[in-house]
């Protein structure tokens, strides 16, 4: 039993013929008259007496005609909830990003969503890339904030954006102040690294590779408030993205551009 069968039925049923209700349904009779005699089969019953002038119920169609009015209304109204739900944004919404991004890009992002869609069943992931990724092909996760490059066939990404990345130094660290710094002037430089768990640590090791610099590390630290904070209080230099400075507030570090080829990640959303 099928919908399209249950809809020619009806109209069958309250046209009066199979004709009419090929007319009401815009499809060819004998195409029409083949599914009501499938559903026939299906059932176990005829549906309808055939006479010259028309067609009328039998038992079985008595019975049969309000259960299928009530099916069709059912999933006219599940339609038409569906499309409500969609326009008001209800429903679940996962959304993924990495710990390099989401303190920095989500909250300012979500709390005008959640103002604009209250019915939106909101849950927030924050992890590694790799992670994200298998959350998004695993339907665990509708969209994640991160950054590029995204080596994934069945993963759709779109680059909103790019950051610059910037040298953190301590107040008179021994670092030109009037011009952009090279790569190449913090060699040897006791240096505090994002690490390198997170695509960003891995990006600086490479821009740093590229330049052929070797870093003094003498921290590695997971969380980018740890890094400035350690910056501050002397400990070496780092390498931060341009929203993490966005909330030193105090300005507690320095901050200084480095020179070209300018170091940069990009702000990518994606999705399976």
């Amino acid at each position: 039993m099928e919908l399209h069968q249950l809809r020619y039925f009806v109209a069958v049923a309250e046209a009066g013929s199979f004709s009419n209700a090929a007319r009401r349904c815009h499809v060819a009779q004998p195409s029409l008259s083949q599914q009501i005699k499938k559903l026939e089969i299906d059932l176990g019953q005829e549906l309808f007496e055939r006479h010259p002038s028309g067609v009328v119920l039998t038992e079985a169609g008595h019975a049969l005609l309000p259960r299928a009015r009530r099916v069709l209304s059912e999933v006219q109204e599940a339609a038409a909830a569906l499309r409500s739900d969609i326009d008001d944004g209800a429903g679940p919404l996962a959304v993924g990003a990495i710990p390099t991004m989401a303190p920095y890009v989500l909250p300012p992002v979500l709390a005008p969503f959640s103002q604009r869609f209250p019915r939106c069943e909101l849950t927030v992931r924050e992890d590694l890339t790799d992670r994200l990724i298998e959350a998004l092909l695993a339907y665990e996760l509708d969209v994640a904030v991160l950054s590029t490059p995204i080596e994934e066939e069945l993963v759709d990404v779109e680059v909103l954006g790019s950051e610059r990345l910037l040298l953190a130094a301590p107040p008179g660290y021994p670092l030109p102040a009037d011009h952009d710094v090279s790569l190449g002037a913090l060699e040897h430089e006791p240096t505090i690294v994002v690490h390198e768990m997170h695509c960003l640590g891995q990006q600086i090791r490479s821009f740093c590779d590229a330049a052929r610099v070797r870093q003094r590390v003498v921290c590695r630290s997971t969380q980018l408030a740890t890094v400035q904070e350690l910056v501050a209080l002397g400990l070496g230099i780092s390498i931060l993205p341009e929203m993490a400075i966005a909330q030193d507030k105090d300005g507690r570090c320095c901050y200084h551009s480095l020179s070209e080829p300018q170091p940069c990640r990009d702000i990518a959303v994606a999705w399976r």
